[in-house]
């Protein structure tokens, strides 16, 4: 009878011993479930940081991309090679498509005129010129550019540069006019006293009087340029100006060069300062004369239009060459080895003064200069 006594007690034991095995799993697994939740929760925080650092990095690409776009100038990214790689759609706007996959070689041969280069700058076929800066990668095998239109200031600059000159120029002028105006007139008193009785004589003195007089005339608008002031009006026949201005060329044209002279009929009266507009055309006609080499038909023709006149100088030789025409007017600029650059800046100075303005038409056949005055009226018209 023991025996089962001995093995309820077994038994009862081994009952102990599960309940104290499985007290420990349970306490294992509840352990277990905690850190399973604690690495979950970290995982999940890391991922919100991971997430949260892509969107920054997302938003900082974004904003970076946004900067190149709207950058005021072209970005090229090139390869080891010279080749494009990336750009903006600024670099296709200044140096047109395609860019990408190109070689920088190629596109400066496409779009850069032949040697348009100059003080770090490049000039473009069709006349901009592109500030150019280099920059290799530090990183990385290959190079940054960027490109900049800088036509707009260089355009200031050069009128700056311009002003600058004029300013120097025009002082100068002054006080040479001034200086040269005593001598003149000492000039002109004793040309007045001389014999003109011999042959000939009288032609030679008429010769040096009318070119102290043109002298006299050009130090005078010299000095009126130089001043910047509105010039004097007096009420003038323009056949009379016309025909004025014939008698001063006389002799100074080239030995095979003709000037002819026409007047719309009736003679149109205008109010002008007369030396300075007749020195205008003076400047005209020679002008015309030297660009035919001295063998030009040059005809001098005034006439009524609506409420101006317009005095026009046209010859018969090659034109203006296209390239010179958008600087014809500008100071200092000139075609000619020994010229100043001044004539038809003055011409266009002076048409200004007088609150008009002057234009031309050209072709190989010749060129028209067109000096057009406000109030205009007829040599019959009651004052």
């Amino acid at each position: 009878m023991a025996r089962p006594s001995h093995d309820t007690q077994e038994l009862r034991s081994a009952f102990e011993l599960f309940n104290q095995q499985s007290g420990s799993l349970e306490t294992s697994y509840r352990d277990l479930q905690n850190t399973v939740d604690a690495l979950s929760y970290r995982l999940r925080c890391e991922q919100s940081v991971r997430l949260q650092e892509l969107v920054k990095k997302e938003k900082l690409s974004h904003r970076l991309s946004e900067l190149l776009e709207t950058l005021p100038g072209a970005i090229l990214v090139l390869d080891d090679s010279g080749i494009v790689r990336q750009q903006n759609s600024e670099a296709s706007t200044l140096l047109n498509k395609p860019l990408i996959g190109c070689s920088w070689a190629s596109i400066v041969s496409r779009e850069v005129a032949d040697g348009g280069g100059e003080d770090g700058n490049i000039q473009l076929r069709d006349g901009r010129w592109l500030s150019l800066s280099r920059r290799q990668f530090k990183s990385d095998s290959g190079e940054i550019l960027l490109l900049a239109d800088v036509t707009e200031s260089r355009r200031i600059a050069e009128l700056r540069q311009r002003d600058e000159r004029l300013t120097v120029i025009g002082e100068m002028t002054a006080e040479f006019a001034h200086q040269v105006r005593t001598p003149l007139a000492s000039a002109m008193l004793y040309t007045g006293q001389l014999d003109t009785s011999a042959p000939g004589q009288a032609r030679i003195v008429g010769k040096i009087k009318a070119g102290l007089n043109d002298l006299k005339r050009m130090v005078n608008d010299m000095l009126g340029f130089a001043a910047g002031a509105r010039q004097a009006q007096d009420r003038v026949s323009v056949a009379g100006l016309l025909h004025d201005v014939q008698d001063s060329v006389d002799g100074q044209l080239g030995r095979r060069s003709s000037l002819r002279v026409s007047v719309s009929d009736p003679d149109p009266i205008v109010a002008i300062n007369k030396d300075a507009i007749q020195g205008a055309l003076l400047n005209l006609i020679m002008n015309a004369d030297q660009a035919g080499d001295g063998n030009t038909n040059i005809l001098l023709h005034g006439r009524c239009c609506d409420d101006a006149v317009h005095l026009c100088v046209t010859d018969d030789g090659p034109g203006v060459p296209e390239d010179v025409q958008p600087r014809l007017f500008e100071p200092f600029f000139t075609t000619r080895p020994q010229g100043t650059g001044l004539g038809l800046s003055v011409v266009k100075a002076v048409v200004t003064a007088h609150d008009g303005d002057v234009t031309f038409d050209t072709s190989d056949l010749g060129s028209t200069f067109t000096i057009r005055l406000p109030g205009g009226r007829n040599g019959n018209d009651e004052s």
